[in-house]
């Protein structure tokens, strides 16, 4: 039915590209020659056309009207959940293993004075929408606990 078939050699790609965490990831040689031949300047005074043209690349994809580049996931997370918990002393719901919470040394409270309430994650990752639900703060109660301000769903552990 197919004869060309026969006469056709398909070589597959069997390298795999591992992005699941800014420390594990590899950058190819491809990327070490881009990455030496960037044009770079102070991105902190807004001179870095590099990083201007990510972040204004990242805003329009996610229609947003701006993008800011961090350096890794962990600076990332921390800056997401300082955003919503402003109030020293808020609360954080998040899975009890998940990566905020297991694997970046505590920076949520250390550094933003938040504090974490853990629900038991499933086998799959994901967390019972009831037991976030109970574990909801009431807000009367501020005197004397967290405030909740913020739950995280987080899918870097689930399976």
């Amino acid at each position: 039915m197919f004869p060309l078939l026969e006469f056709v050699s398909v070589k597959m790609v069997t390298r795999r590209v591992d992005l699941r965490s800014d420390t594990v990831t590899k950058p190819t040689e491809t990327m070490r020659a881009a990455m030496a031949a960037a044009e770079v300047d102070d991105d902190v005074l807004g001179n870095d056309p590099t990083a201007f043209r990510l972040e204004s690349e990242m805003a329009k994809i996610m229609e947003k009207e701006a993008a800011l580049f961090v350096p890794s996931g962990t600076m990332g997370n921390l800056i997401s959940v300082l955003v919503h918990c402003d109030i020293r002393g808020s609360e954080v719901i998040l899975g009890h293993n998940s990566h905020i919470h297991i694997y970046e040394n505590g920076g949520i409270s250390t550094i933003g004075g938040v504090h974490p309430r853990t629900v038991k994650n499933n086998a799959d990752g994901t967390m019972d929408i009831d037991s976030i639900e109970a574990s909801i703060r009431d807000p009367k109660g501020e005197l004397v606990y967290p405030t909740t301000r913020l739950i995280c769903l987080e899918n870097t552990h689930g399976k």
